[in-house]
């Protein structure tokens, strides 16, 4: 459990991401086929992509990162994919 939507808006809009309402499947071919969750935060900086996908209302299931898996088992690992660095 690293929290749930909402939690992090502040961190994500510091480090420049702005969130998409109503992603198309153009802009985010990642999330495509991908089977359903809880919750799912897409965000856009310059042409780099973050998808942000919740089980529940508390558990991230998964992270994408510019289209790929970014494992986040901390709060620091989430920290590190909102800054867009490994």
């Amino acid at each position: 459990m690293i929290a749930g939507p909402g939690f992090w808006d502040h961190e994500i809009e510091r480090a420049g991401w702005s969130r998409v309402l109503s992603p198309g499947p153009a802009d985010f071919p990642e999330v495509q086929g991908r089977r359903g969750v809880w919750g799912r935060n897409c965000y856009v900086r310059g042409r780099g992509r973050l998808v942000i996908e919740w089980s529940d209302q508390v558990t991230i299931f998964a992270v994408l990162l510019d289209g790929r898996p970014y494992p986040v088992q901390t709060a620091g690992d989430l920290a590190a994919a909102i800054a867009g660095s490994r």
